[in-house]
């Protein structure tokens, strides 16, 4: 299933959690926590955020609204990081 569809390779946090966005006044200022950065698939900043929280909070519908959810590769990820480690 997720190889009929051809992913780009951006860069990407790889990292992003509540606890590495700063905000002020409501506005965001900025990004902590770079050093798991690097060149991954579009849906990798998306994968790894979501399995941070795994559905505990409404974390999932602010993703769905700044990044292009992946739910596929989303459950692939979160079943072969549980699997592997």
């Amino acid at each position: 299933m997720l190889s009929q569809k051809g992913h780009r390779t951006v860069f990407t946090h790889g990292d992003l959690r509540l606890q590495n966005i700063m905000v002020n006044n409501g506005n965001v200022t900025g990004i902590l926590d770079w050093e798991f950065s690097g060149w991954y698939p579009e849906y990798w900043e998306f994968s790894k955020a979501l399995y941070v929280w795994k559905w505990q909070n409404d974390w999932t519908e602010y993703l769905a609204q700044i990044l292009e959810p992946y739910y596929s590769e989303y459950a692939v990820h979160s079943f072969l990081t549980e699997t592997l480690w």
